[in-house]
This record gives C-alpha cells, sequence and structure tokens, in this order.
C-alpha cells in the first residue's frame, strides 16, 4: 500500500470512529440538553439554558407538596437493593471463581458457561421466567424476590472479574504459604483474598451498579411498597415527559462515570479484566 493510500484510510477510519462515537453518545447529550433547557417542556433544540429542572429536581428530592412523591424513598430502595445484591454476589461469586480456577473436573468448561447465562439471556426472557416461577411459588416477599432475582444478574460480573484475578494471582505465593504451615483456610484468607481483592472490589462495584439501574427484570417481579428508582422513572413517564427526569437522568449518568473512572483509576481496570502486566 502505497502512503497517500494508508493517509487516505487513516483519515477515513479517524472520520468513521468519531461518527461512530457521536452516534452512541448522542442519547446522553439529548438528555444533558434537555435537563438544562430553558423551556417548560421536553425539546429540541433546548430554547436557552437554565438550571430551573435541577431546582424542580432538589424539590422532588426534598418531597415538598406538588411535586411527584416517593423519590427518595424509590432511590433509597434501588440502594439497599443494590447492596444485597452486590454482597450476595460477592460471597457467591468468589467462592464461584476460586473453585472453577483451582479444580478441574469434567464438564469444568460448561459450569463455568452457565454462571456466565444471565449476561447472554436477552433480560425480558429472564424477567417472564422469573414471573411465572414466583407466581408458582407462593408466598415470597417481593423484596425477596427483587434480592433473588438481581443476585442472578450481577453474580456473573463478580465471577469474572475475580477469575481475571486469580489469573494473574502468583500460586506460588500460596505454596509457600503452606510450606510455612498455614492450612488452605488461613492461606485463603491471608494470602488469596488480599491478591484478588482489587478484583472482588471490581465485580462488587460494577454488581451494585446493574442492580440499582436495572428496569426490566425488576418491572416482572416488583410490587406494592417495594418500588426501585427505574420503576419510579418508568410510571412518571406514563404521564408526563419531565425534563426533571432528564435532571435525575444526568446526575446518575454522572455517578456512574465517577465511579468507573475511579475504580480504573485506583484499580486498573483494564487488567482486572484479564490483561496481564
Amino acid at each position: 500500500m502505497n502512503p497517500a493510500s494508508r493517509l487516505w484510510g487513516n483519515w477515513l477510519l479517524a472520520v468513521y470512529l468519531i461518527f461512530f462515537f457521536l452516534f452512541l453518545e448522542s442519547p446522553l447529550v439529548m438528555i444533558l440538553l434537555t435537563s438544562m433547557n430553558k423551556g417548560f417542556g421536553v425539546t429540541f433544540p433546548p430554547q436557552g439554558l437554565s438550571s430551573q429542572w435541577y431546582l424542580r429536581l432538589w424539590d422532588e428530592i426534598r418531597n415538598i407538596p406538588g411535586v411527584k412523591p416517593d423519590l427518595v424513598r424509590a432511590t433509597w430502595t434501588s440502594a439497599w437493593l443494590g447492596v444485597s445484591a452486590m454482597g450476595g454476589s460477592i460471597v457467591a461469586g468468589v467462592l464461584v471463581a476460586f473453585g472453577l480456577h483451582r479444580y478441574r473436573f469434567p464438564g469444568r468448561t460448561v459450569v463455568q458457561q452457565c454462571f456466565l447465562l444471565p449476561i447472554l439471556f436477552p433480560q425480558i426472557v429472564t424477567g417472564v421466567a422469573l414471573a411465572l416461577w414466583f407466581s408458582a411459588v407462593h408466598g415470597v416477599p417481593v423484596w425477596a424476590r427483587l434480592v433473588m432475582a438481581h443476585l442472578i444478574l450481577t453474580l456473573p460480573y463478580v465471577v469474572i472479574t475475580t477469575t481475571a484475578s486469580l489469573e494473574t494471582l502468583d500460586q506460588r505465593l500460596e505454596d509457600a504459604a503452606m510450606n510455612l504451615g498455614a492450612n488452605p483456610l488461613q492461606t485463603f484468607w491471608h494470602i488469596t483474598l488480599p491478591g484478588i481483592r482489587s478484583g472482588i472490589i471490581s465485580g462488587a462495584v460494577f454488581a451494585w451498579l446493574i442492580s440499582f439501574a436495572n428496569f426490566t427484570v425488576t418491572f416482572f417481579i416488583y410490587g406494592s411498597g417495594v418500588r426501585p428508582l427505574p420503576v419510579w422513572i418508568y410510571e412518571v413517564l406514563q404521564y408526563l415527559l419531565d425534563p426533571s427526569l432528564a435532571a435525575l437522568s444526568t446526575g446518575l449518568v454522572l455517578l456512574t462515570l465517577t465511579v468507573l473512572l475511579i475504580l480504573n483509576r485506583v484499580f486498573a481496570l483494564g487488567r482486572l479484566m484479564g490483561q496481564r502486566r
């Protein structure tokens, strides 16, 4: 390939990447501009820039009369639901990853792939299946249904990041600890867990974010008295396209980006996802 053709190829590739990036991020830009719209409604382009919808969101957080109620309660519900699913995923995911990494048995690959199925299956299929199952099994509280459903969704992320950390862990450290008299439990607690801590924390953060923002599965099994934030937003949208929801969405996007940037900065996210130094 001559230099001129290579130059044109590089330019075309750069233009394609720019337009593809703009296409992917355009919904976020729309949400940001809508949240700063000076007009009273969802319009694009915005009629001007104003912070009125962020002030309206603050009124909803304070739950003053005349605004949509229960925003704080819905946010708190999603928060504790995410923490519950995260805790269960950490315990189960670490044990699963450790067992699949250290022990060789027939069908190991199949078992490993089965734990990743919740990522591959459409969430609407998972939601319908859980709704049918819980309708057949009576007496399960709504909060327990949500925790179990979110545990299914978040477990694969802890398994993936913990397995990646186990791949980079020097097993000679564990052998040395056992040669010095440590039993398997002591070795796991004092050597293995500290060595894979960054992978566990990364998986835990992903688990919380996935649980906090999940709508599809949650919609099929939530009930009265337990209404997570995504369902609250959906119910509000049934009656009104309120730009304050765009302000809320902007805040959630910024929260997610901040967490991921901190995670990448502190724990080297790319390496945790399986890249060795």
